[in-house]
């Protein structure tokens, strides 16, 4: 169990000291970069093909969409495949995922068909990976780890805007999909040669098979959805988050809608540059306590800014806005020590791949509602009423969110 520490968090520097970590990161890094600029390419083809802002909406998070039925039928082979193996074969079949949608022969449904495919199979290798941080890191640098992930994403995300933008100026969609194969490749090499081997964290001597998967999948689940305190922290991890996301899917068809169709890569890269500040400061600099205390401020923040989209702010405007916004998204750290604390061990990377999936899969329905909006009224009035909507999941949460004695 994560204890109480209200001293002050060690440095970056301490968490980089683990071999181990130091592999995850850089394959993660490489991950987050590469669906980036895969997600920026596909939405971009597809808007280009069919002038719609809700397929392109889509489009950007098609991935998201299938993972609440991955977590529902797969989600216990993460506590019960080697995690080296199983990590570095999956960022192989990216590559040849995104290998065939560089070929350029599927039309459009049959793209968005090969992304939610994928997403399917995502939340195991993705549960592996956080799952073993705490295992890696220990108590007092987990929360840490966890923020270093979550600043990598960030970080991630601005290079991948920026580069992806740029390559698919020079090379297109088609061209910034091969370079996105290319960085699968190498995150799968550097898995598969670096980090130590380590047994299944549940296998209990038992074989994995399909139908042992399954049922122990559910089985699991059932019992985590059954606990009152895992059930309220999965949806406070979720539901406040997710339409924020479904608010940045519908960015290039409000950049349209504002005259500056050019300048969504500066949106995109605003909100995830408050991204990376909410999850420095609340993983760097706040202690256990503080965390408690800023989880429901900073679910506030997330949605409160996107309001004024209403009002088709310009760009300059827009951009504060988001990456306003967007520092909120720490919230979501200041629940992972109180997660970790009520999941029991032999089930955490499953607790964790349903955390995530999860909130993957709430992404993608809020993606395609808030395109729904955008295709109806109009862009600016679908962020509006995503950002309403993750107020209003605030509300609800706000026994979860709000610290306990």
């Amino acid at each position: 169990m994560l204890v109480s520490d209200d001293t002050r968090p060690p440095g970056y520097r301490e968490v980089f000291r683990e071999r181990d970590f130091r592999v995850l990161w850089v394959a993660h890094a490489l991950l987050n970069l590469g669906e980036v600029m895969k997600a920026l390419a596909l939405s971009a083809l597809v808007y280009s093909r069919s002038g719609s802002p809700l397929l392109s909406g889509i489009a950007y998070v098609a991935g998201l969409l299938p993972q609440v039925f991955g977590s529902a039928a797969l989600l216990s082979l993460a506590d019960r495949l080697p995690p080296r193996l199983t990590m570095a074969a999956w960022d192989a079949a990216r590559a040849a995922g995104a290998a065939v949608l560089a070929l350029d022969v599927l039309p459009v449904p049959g793209v968005l068909a090969l992304s939610m495919l994928y997403g399917l199979f995502d939340p195991v290798p993705a549960a592996m990976k956080t799952a073993l941080l705490p295992e890696l890191m220990g108590e007092r640098r987990f929360v840490l780890a966890q923020s270093l992930m979550n600043v990598t994403v960030g970080a991630a995300q601005i290079c991948g805007f920026a580069v992806g933008g740029a390559l698919l100026a020079l090379l297109g969609p088609v061209g910034t999909l091969w370079v996105v194969c290319g960085g699968a490749l190498l995150s799968a090499a550097v898995l598969r040669l670096g980090p130590r081997i380590r047994p299944p964290r549940g296998a209990g001597g038992s074989a994995v098979t399909p139908a042992r998967a399954l049922s122990t999948t559910w089985a699991v689940n059932r019992a985590l959805w059954a606990d009152v305190r895992v059930r309220r922290l999965l949806l406070a991890l979720c539901l406040p988050a997710c339409w924020i996301v479904g608010a940045e899917a519908t960015m290039i068809s409000y950049a349209d809608e504002i005259g500056s169709p050019r300048a969504v890569g500066a949106l995109l890269t605003a909100a995830a540059l408050g991204m990376l500040i909410g999850d420095t400061l609340v993983g760097r600099f706040a202690t256990r306590r503080r965390r408690s205390r800023w989880a429901l401020p900073l679910s506030v923040l997330l949605g409160a800014p996107y309001l004024l989209f209403a009002a088709q702010p310009g760009i300059a405007a827009a951009a504060g806005l988001a990456a306003l916004a967007s520092i909120g998204f720490g919230y979501s750290l200041c629940l992972q020590e109180s997660f970790v604390d009520v999941v029991p061990v032999e089930s955490r990377g499953q607790a964790f791949g349903l955390a995530a999936s999860g909130l993957m899969s709430c992404q993608g329905i809020a993606a395609g509602l808030t395109g729904a909006v955008a295709e109806l009224a109009r862009p600016s009035a679908g962020i509006a009423v995503a950002a309403a909507a993750s107020l209003l999941c605030t509300a609800l949460l706000v026994r979860v969110l709000r610290p306990t004695p």
